[in-house]
């Protein structure tokens, strides 16, 4: 497999010499082939995409693009990757058309000009089936190792087979097979073609609400009109307004849209335009579309993960899906990592729960946030039925410890009503030291942004959840559970059958009707995600 192909100036002195010497395209496919010195190395890529071009070439080798209805049609579906959120031009689209204008005037693609035309054809089916190579160091997901290899190369040869005879089917069948990818794309479409350039900013100030008046609500109509939360504005001027074309009152109807918008970007609702509402209206087109690009990106690298049995754990809307044969058997709200403790994104197995769990408070817990209410509350643990151990498991008192340099000791909450992990806990392999949890703190459910964790994920109603899980498998086993909860001792209750959890972050969606709502991004993912996408 040679990896250069033919730069654009040694392609014209190709051409000059043709023309010298007379043309003879059996003899220049046959015999001629540029040396490695003359042409310019392909980008460097993973393994899976180099075993993918190995196999391409010594299954079809460089004939196959000896075709000017092939390399249009390669053209055509790179340019179809706009829709996708990619740029056409990462793979080579302006040197293919030079390459297809060689060999329309010549009848003749050169050897490693094929090469060039074979990479960017399968490093395109590669980028669409699992996310775009450059990316790959943002985001990562820590995969348990009880999940098998993820045989990306074997995916990608199915997928370069199937394009022999069809290159649009080898790219639509490379595109995830989820609805939440087809959905946000289509909607991507949409915005592309119908989002205004920009629309208006609308500068700070005090909270707008009803019976307000002020310059400030016109331009809110405007940028609300301009999405189409509101009627299209005309002039409505009358003697109280303060330019042409403004209503300057914030009424119940603005209010209503107010609050569609705030739903759907996930701000608490309350028909007033305070400062987190207000930064999310002055967001403009263009920041919108690069946010949809970035998540695109997202759903292919998950969409091999998103199997048919899944809890997945929605990170940034902080919610929770279990999916049993495809179909949503339950689902709930979660408070999740702040920006300072994020949860990690992982894909692990749920292989047990702990029924009536006790606390062992990780150290880091320990020093950040209990050992300073300790220090302003000598009552502190025993308030929350909490011991403290040695190194040796003995237990001590409160004054055999030097609360100001506290060395060698644990702290570990009872089981019961206030113990920061509730009735139960649902637990996976992963090397982070988090699971899945009940909490005492339910109020904070009622909350929109719900970051309030130090990592792991508390579930609202998790004992509902919990026996959702083993009834997936066996109806009888939570009988087992009933009986350790009611006993109140703390126990580990294995699943019959294990089921796959997913941890994972997006900020956009989109629902079937191509509406878009728009997440929060606290963990600041979103401008990583798209430097790497913009890498050439």
């Amino acid at each position: 497999m040679y990896v250069f192909y033919t730069n654009h100036h040694n392609r014209t002195l190709l051409a000059a010499l043709l023309m010298l010497v007379g043309f003879m395209p059996i003899m220049v496919q046959a015999n001629f082939r540029m040396e490695p010195d003359d042409c310019q190395p392909l980008p460097p890529h993973d393994s899976a995409l180099g075993e993918a071009l190995t196999a391409f070439d010594n299954t079809v080798g460089d004939d196959f693009w000896q075709s000017d209805q092939r390399l249009t049609a390669l053209m055509a579906q790179l340019q179809t990757l706009e829709d996708d959120g990619l740029e056409p031009d990462h793979y080579f689209l302006p040197v293919l058309e030079a390459i297809r204008q060689f060999h329309a005037t010549w009848g003749v693609v050169l050897p490693c000009d094929a090469d060039l035309a074979s990479y960017a054809y399968l490093s395109a089916l590669a980028d669409l089936r699992f996310g775009r190579q450059e990316t790959q160091e943002t985001e990562q997901i820590w995969y348990a190792p009880m999940l098998g290899e993820r045989r990306r190369g074997t995916e990608l040869n199915a997928l370069v087979s199937l394009g022999q005879d069809n290159l649009a089917q080898a790219f639509e069948q490379a595109r995830p097979e989820l609805d939440r990818y087809a959905h946000l794309r289509d909607a991507y479409i949409t915005a592309r073609e119908h989002l205004p350039e920009s629309w208006p900013v609308i500068p700070g100030g005090d909270t707008l609400e009803v019976g307000m008046q002020s310059s400030r609500v016109g331009l809110l109509r405007q940028r609300l009109s301009a999405e189409h939360y509101l009627p299209e504005t005309g002039d409505t001027s009358s003697d109280t307004d303060t330019g042409p074309g403004t209503n300057n009152l914030f009424d119940a109807s603005l209010s209503l849209a107010i609050e569609e918008f705030q739903r759907r970007h996930y701000l608490d609702v309350d028909g007033k335009v305070g400062a987190q509402t207000l930064e999310q209206l002055n967001i403009q087109p263009a920041e919108r579309l690069e946010q949809i690009r970035a998540n695109l990106e997202r759903l292919r690298r998950l969409a091999a993960d998103m199997e048919e049995t899944l809890l997945l754990v929605d990170i940034a809307a902080a919610k929770l899906e279990f999916y049993r044969k495809g179909e949503l058997a339950w689902s709930g709200r979660a408070q999740v990592g702040r920006p300072l403790r994020q949860t990690p994104k992982l894909k692990s197995v749920i292989t047990h729960i702990t029924v009536n769990p006790s606390w062992t408070i990780p150290t880091s817990i320990f020093v950040r946030d209990q050992l300073p209410r300790i220090r302003r509350n000598p009552d502190y643990l025993n308030q929350r039925n909490i011991s403290i151990y040695n190194n040796r498991g003995e237990e001590l008192a409160m004054s055999e410890v030097n609360w100001s340099n506290p060395r060698g000791i644990l702290l570990r909450q009872a089981p019961g009503p206030n113990n920061a992990l509730g009735e139960v806990v649902i637990r996976f392999s992963n090397p982070f030291a988090v699971y899945l949890h009940d909490t005492p703190t339910a109020w904070l459910f009622n909350t929109n942004n719900r970051f309030y964790s130090s990592g792991c994920v508390r579930v609202e109603d998790a004992m509902t959840l919990a026996q959702a899980l083993f009834e997936a498998s066996s109806p009888q086993a939570w009988q087992e559970v009933e009986q350790v909860r009611a006993s109140g001792a703390s126990q580990n209750v294995h699943l019959p059958r294990s089921v796959p959890v997913l941890l994972a972050y997006w900020t956009v969606e989109a629902d079937p009707d191509g509406v878009l709502r728009y997440r929060p991004d606290p963990y600041r993912d979103d401008p990583e995600l798209l430097a790497g996408l913009s890498q050439d």
